[in-house]
């Protein structure tokens, strides 16, 4: 009973860290550190008079705000810092507990008293914490962890999730607070961890350093690495089984081999580690791509709807050390206007893009939206405030069907939008419960403006929208642009189709090593490029 009550409190600590790494996409590897911070944190808290609950729940809290300060730490970093960084700290915190005693008495811990009552004076309750009482508060936690986990997923919070996951750059792009989002789920993930740790502590009447190694950490991240391979609520569930029996197997297998088992639980974890990276691939692609609900017909009413709003730059350059990649660029685009954006191949343009949509601050210049000064807007609120923009590759999101991730893309207006209507205007309707892989190169393109579209940006910036597309396909994004046009959105247009400018463009610019030389019409412009021996 106390094993499994044991293996109960984990899986709160599994199930947290599923939010990092199984739905955010964060290789988080120091949850051990926050279960220690939970264990040891209630062993003090007790040991100077506090009462219980009030001792877990200040434990709980340590381990929390730790989770901020390592979600500030390594916010900014790529996935593959984040798991070194996170890594080193599940290494620090173990290093800490064996070399301070004040904090760990040591290698032999800290002892609870002995036994551990409750007593609520508002409940007029008192009982003593058995083994029994223990396996039936861990049983209640994990129901209620994953009961939690369950009704997130199915909300705006997991769609967004799974744009983290398969697309942090594009989630950017969708008016998703990418970093905020994964600094909230790191903290809950802290918090779940430090309540594993606290049950476990009082299960066990003692917090010990050894208990906490940072074994427990990679033992923890491969079972919500499992989970990653399905981010559903029971994936992670799954994976804590496999990961529980180790000790077992580990046991069996030192006992024929007369080896410590503490070496083959590492070398048993390290092998399922590199099981599960390299099935972890092909395991996704097998699963059931998530379907959307029917489409609501009241969507409609407003479809399209934007407010109208001029976008500028002016004098915008950026350095990256000594070289110049944009140089005092000056550029307006209008509500209703396609403006046509030429060049050779690095010119500039798609740094333009990113200066433009918040992913790339520039060096000099200002950018200006409805007559305000935007130039250090994050990219998730410059969406929210409406501009957005397209990739040259089409971004993916596996997972989730055209109509999700149109969806996804309208919550960025602040409400619980349907956004079919943008499949509807870009004629994938037909496509909008289809697994978006199935979706031919052209067909993901026009994917990327229904839902820069449903965003509800007033100007869209599209780089080469018409890559990979057949003549067909092409004939359908002019129509696609036209209608854009119609609805009262601005565009700026990179394409290197000099004759689909030629044919969509009010106005154009053409960018010649980071330089704007000509504005004026197509026709004006494109000549002076195609002149020049490149193409638009």
């Amino acid at each position: 009973m106390t094993e499994l009550a044991s293996d109960l409190y984990m899986l709160v600590a599994v199930l947290g860290l599923a939010l990092c790494v199984a739905y955010c996409g964060q290789p988080v590897l120091c949850q051990g550190a926050f279960v220690s911070a939970g264990a040891f944190g209630v062993a003090h808290l007790l040991g100077v008079g506090l009462p219980l609950a009030a001792a877990v729940l200040l434990a709980v809290a340590i381990a929390a705000v730790l989770g901020g300060i390592v979600a500030v730490l390594t916010i900014h970093l790529p996935r593959a810092h984040v798991a070194l960084s996170t890594w080193a700290i599940a290494w620090l915190a173990y290093t800490a507990l064996q070399s301070f005693h004040w904090l760990s008495n040591g290698a032999d811990g800290l002892s609870l008293p002995v036994p551990i009552r409750l007593h609520s004076g508002i409940l007029h309750l008192s009982f003593t914490l058995t083994e029994g009482v223990h396996l039936g508060v861990a049983a209640v936690l994990c129901a209620g962890v994953i009961v939690a986990l369950a009704r997130w997923e199915r909300g705006v919070a997991g769609l967004q999730a799974a744009a983290l996951r398969e697309g942090p750059a594009l989630a950017g792009t969708l008016g998703v607070p990418v970093r905020a989002r994964r600094a909230v789920a790191l903290i809950c993930a802290a918090a779940l961890g430090g309540l594993a740790g606290a049950g476990i502590a009082l299960l066990a009447s003692a917090a010990a350093p050894a208990d906490v190694s940072p074994l427990l950490s990679l033992q923890l991240f491969v079972a919500a690495l499992i989970g990653g391979a399905a981010p559903r609520v029971w994936a992670p569930v799954a994976g804590w089984a496999v990961v529980a029996a180790i000790p077992h197997l580990a046991g069996s297998i030192a006992a024929a081999a007369e080896v410590p088992a503490v070496g083959v639980d590492g070398v048993l974890t390290a092998a399922l580690l590199g099981l599960v990276v390299v099935l972890r691939g092909p395991v996704g692609r097998l699963l059931p791509i998530v379907r959307g609900r029917p489409r609501a017909a009241s969507d409609t009413s407003d479809a399209g709807a934007v407010v109208p709003g001029t976008l500028v730059a002016r004098g915008v350059s950026v350095r990256l050390g000594d070289a110049t990649i944009l140089d005092g660029v000056d550029l307006e685009v209008r509500p209703g206007e396609i403006h046509a954006l030429v060049g050779a191949n690095g010119s500039g343009k798609t740094t333009l893009l990113r200066v433009l949509s918040g992913t790339l601050r520039p060096t000099a210049g200002q950018i200006e939206f409805r007559d305000a000064d935007i130039t250090r807007t994050a990219t998730a609120r410059r969406v929210r405030a409406g501009v957005t923009r397209t990739f040259q590759r089409p971004a993916e999101l596996p997972s989730l069907t055209p109509y999700r991730q149109v969806r996804l893309a309208a919550l960025a207006r602040g409400r619980d939008a349907d956004g079919g209507w943008a499949l509807e205007l870009t004629d994938l309707d037909g496509h909008a419960d289809d697994d978006p892989r199935s979706l031919t190169g052209g067909e993901q393109q026009l994917l990327q403006v229904a839902r820069a579209a449903a965003t509800g940006a007033a100007v869209l910036l599209l780089d080469e929208p018409a890559a990979g597309m057949s003549a067909d396909e092409r004939q359908r994004l002019r129509v696609v642009l036209r209608r854009l046009t119609e609805r009262g959105v601005g565009l700026l247009l990179v394409e290197h189709d000099s004759s689909l400018v030629a044919d969509v463009a009010d106005r154009a610019s053409l960018l010649d090593g980071g330089r704007v030389v000509a504005h004026g019409t197509p026709h004006e412009v494109v000549p002076a490029l195609t002149g020049s021996g490149t193409s638009a």
